[in-house]
C-alpha cells in the first residue's frame, strides 16, 4: 500500500530519529514525572491549550526517559489522589519533576494550582478547591534527590481576581495579578514559572503557550544543561509576546542536569531535518523577515548559506547596499536599545566593559565577537540580522517586523515555528484568503488587507473577527508609515475621473463620524475611543458630500482628467456607506 501524503512518512521517520537519542534515563535513580494539564474549566476561563500543553510535555518527557504519571482535567480531588501516588514512587536516589498547566493564584503571598471544580466563592474554599504549590515542594524536597517544578498558572483568572478583591480589597486584589514570588527553595530543587511575579501568561494562539512550546523545544537539545535551557526559554518567551510575559527559573541546583546528555548522530539528521522544514517555510514566506528569522533559529547548517544568499537578494536597497555604520544608524536605537544591547551581549558572556548604552570599542569587539558565532560577516555594527536575533530579550530594529511591498497571502502553518510575533500569525489565520502587507510601528503591528469592494462596515467586522479594530493613527510619522506599507501596491488603489476631479481612493481607517455630527469636522472620533490628537485631511475636507459620508479613507485627487499614478494619497476623505475601497488597514496590539 503506498505512502498518501510523503509528509506524514517524513514527520514519523523523524520520530523515529529522535527516538533513536533519546537517554535511557539517569544513571543513578529513576526519572518520575507528574505532569497536570487542567483545561475544561467551568467556573472560569476555560484554558484550550492547557491539556495540550501537558500531552506535548508528558510525551517529551517519556521521550527523556522519565517515567510519567499524566492527570488530564482532574478536579480537586483527583489531583490529590495523583499527587499522593507520585509521592510514594519517589525514593531518595530519584529525579522527580512536576509539571503543571492551567489555573493558578496567588492569596496571602501563597500559590495555589486550582481544579476543575474550583469556584472559590470565598477564601475558606480554596484548600478544599485547590493545591498549595509550597506542599508539593515540600513533598518532592523531602524524598527526592533533585526537585524539577515548571509552573504554567499564571493565566487571566476571573474568580482568583474576585477572591483576591474580596480579601484584600478592590485596589490591592487588582493589583495581585499571576502568581507571588518565590524567594528560594532547598538543596537540589529548581522551580520554573511561565511568568514573573505578578505577570498573566499567554494560553497561545497555536496548539501550545509560548511557554512549553519553548520548554520542548529547548529543553530537549543535546547536551544542553537545564540552566542554560531555561535563558533561552525566557528569550523565546519575550519574543513571542512582545516582552508581555518573562518567565522566571528559582533554583539551588549544585550539580548541572541534562534532559537529553547525548547527540549523537541522529541529533545532528534529525536538526537538518528541522532546518530544511523551517528553510522551506522561509522559501514560501518569500520576504526579507521570513529569512532573518530563519537565520535567528539556524545560525549555521547545511541551509544557512542558502538563506543569507536569499536575504541578501530580498534586501536589495537595505543593509547590502549600504556601509555597516549607515545600516546601524538607519535602525535609530535608543540609548535604552543600545544598552539592552550591551546587557544581552554580557549574559551571552562577552565583555562589553560598561553597559552605559555607548557602544565603544569593547562592545565593538563583543559585537563581532557575536557575528561570528552567528556565522556573519564580523563588522562590529548592528544590523537587522542581529537586531533580531538580540530581539529575544527585547531589541528590535525598526524594520525587524516587515513583510514586502505587496500585498500576498500568507499560510499561518508556515508562519508557525518561524514567525516570532504571535500578531501576525492571528493576522494570517483570522484574514484567511486574503493577501496582506504587515509591518510594526512601536509596538502596534498593522496590516493592510487588499480586499475589492470593501465597505467600511465590511472593513470593521474583519477587524473585530480578528479580536483587532481598523487603525487609529495619532501622528504624522505613524501616518506616514501606514501609508509606506501599501504604497507601491497598485491594488490598494480605486481610481478614477468622476467629472470633475481625478480620484485616488485608499483604504479605510477607524475613524468615522457621529450620526448628529456637523461639518467642518464634526463628531469624529476613533473606534478605539482614542482622542482625535491629529489628522490628515485633504484641504477642504471633511465635506460631507453625500449624506451620510460619515467613515474616513486614504484618499487625493487632481483637479481635471489627470495622471494620478504618481499621486501620494496620503490624506484623508470622508466617504459614505454607499463607496467602497480596495482594502483596510487592521491594527493589532
Amino acid at each position: 500500500m503506498g505512502l498518501r501524503n510523503p509528509q506524514t512518512f517524513l514527520f514519523f521517520l523523524l520520530l523515529m530519529v529522535l527516538g533513536l537519542s533519546a537517554p535511557l534515563g539517569a544513571a543513578e535513580g529513576k526519572r518520575l514525572a507528574l505532569v497536570v494539564g487542567n483545561s475544561a474549566y467551568t467556573a472560569t476561563t476555560p484554558l484550550p491549550n492547557a491539556a495540550a500543553d501537558a500531552r506535548a510535555f508528558a510525551a517529551f518527557l517519556k521521550e527523556n526517559g522519565f517515567e510519567v504519571d499524566s492527570l488530564i482535567n482532574v478536579d480537586r480531588a483527583g489531583f490529590a489522589r495523583g499527587l499522593s501516588t507520585f509521592s510514594k514512587k519517589i525514593g531518595p536516589a530519584d529525579t522527580a519533576l512536576f509539571y503543571f498547566a492551567g489555573h493558578g493564584m496567588q492569596l496571602k503571598g501563597e500559590n495555589f494550582l486550582l481544579g476543575l471544580d474550583a469556584e472559590l466563592l470565598s477564601e475558606f474554599d480554596v484548600d478544599a478547591e485547590a493545591i498549595a504549590l509550597n506542599s508539593i515542594i515540600g513533598i518532592m524536597e523531602r524524598k527526592a534527590s533533585l526537585s524539577l517544578l515548571f509552573v504554567d498558572a499564571c493565566r487571566n483568572n476571573p474568580i482568583a481576581d474576585r477572591l483576591n478583591a474580596s480579601v484584600e480589597g478592590v485596589t490591592r486584589g487588582a493589583a495581585l495579578k499571576g502568581l507571588a514570588p518565590v524567594g528560594s527553595t532547598g538543596s537540589g530543587t529548581m522551580i520554573a514559572f511561565s511568568a514573573s511575579p505578578g505577570q498573566v501568561a499567554y494560553d497561545g494562539v497555536g496548539e501550545n503557550s509560548p511557554f512549553t512550546t519553548a520548554l520542548v523545544e529547548h529543553l530537549s537539545s543535546p547536551s544542553l544543561e537545564v540552566g542554560t535551557a531555561f535563558k533561552r526559554v525566557i528569550r523565546d518567551v519575550r519574543v513571542k509576546t512582545n516582552n508581555h510575559q518573562s518567565p522566571q527559573i528559582v533554583s539551588n541546583i549544585a550539580a548541572e542536569f541534562y534532559f537529553n546528555a547525548s547527540a549523537p548522530a541522529t541529533a545532528v539528521a534529525a536538526s537538518d531535518f528541522l532546518a530544511q522544514i523551517d528553510f522551506e517555510k522561509a522559501e514560501r514566506i518569500a520576504t526579507a523577515r521570513g529569512w532573518q528569522l530563519y537565520l535567528a533559529k539556524h545560525q549555521s547548517g547545511s541551509f544557512s548559506d542558502s538563506a543569507r544568499a536569499a536575504l541578501r537578494l530580498l534586501e536589495g536597497g537595505g543593509d547590502g547596499l549600504v556601509s555597516p555604520q549607515e545600516a546601524e544608524s538607519r535602525m535609530k536605537l535608543t540609548q535604552s536599545q543600545r544598552k539592552e544591547i550591551q546587557l544581552t551581549l554580557s549574559d551571552l558572556g562577552y565583555d562589553i566593559g560598561a553597559a552605559d548604552g555607548n557602544l565603544g570599542q569593547k562592545t565593538r569587539r563583543a559585537i563581532s565577537r557575536y557575528q561570528k558565532a552567528l556565522g556573519l560577516i564580523e563588522t562590529g555594527y548592528i544590523n537587522s540580522v542581529v537586531a533580531n536575533r538580540l530581539e529575544l530579550v527585547g531589541v528590535t530594529s525598526t524594520d525587524s517586523v516587515v513583510s514586502a511591498g505587496e500585498a500576498r497571502l500568507f499560510d499561518p502553518e508556515d508562519l508557525k515555528g518561524l514567525e516570532t510575533d504571535e500578531r501576525i500569525i492571528r493576522a494570517a489565520q483570522c484574514l484567511g484568503g486574503k493577501e496582506i502587507i504587515y509591518g510594526e510601528f512601536g509596538s502596534r503591528l498593522y496590516v493592510a488587507v487588499y480586499d475589492r469592494h470593501s465597505s467600511w462596515q465590511t472593513a470593521k467586522s474583519a477587524a473585530q473577527r480578528c479580536e483587532a479594530h481598523l487603525a487609529s493613527i495619532s501622528s504624522k510619522a505613524e501616518n506616514d508609515f501606514i501609508y509606506g506599507l501599501f504604497e507601491t501596491d497598485d491594488r490598494m488603489f480605486e481610481t478614477g475621473f468622476d467629472g470633475s476631479v481625478s480620484y485616488k481612493m485608499g483604504p479605510w481607517i477607524g475613524l468615522e463620524q457621529d450620526p448628529g455630527g456637523r461639518e467642518p469636522r464634526g463628531g469624529w472620533r476613533w473606534l478605539t475611543g482614542e482622542a482625535m490628537t491629529y489628522n490628515n485631511w485633504l484641504p477642504n475636507h471633511p465635506n460631507e458630500h453625500k449624506q451620510g459620508d460619515d467613515f474616513a479613507m486614504f484618499y487625493a485627487h487632481l483637479d481635471g482628467n489627470r495622471d494620478t499614478a504618481d499621486l501620494k494619497a496620503s490624506t484623508w476623505d470622508d466617504m459614505g456607506p454607499q463607496n467602497s475601497s480596495h482594502g483596510y488597514i487592521i491594527e493589532f496590539r
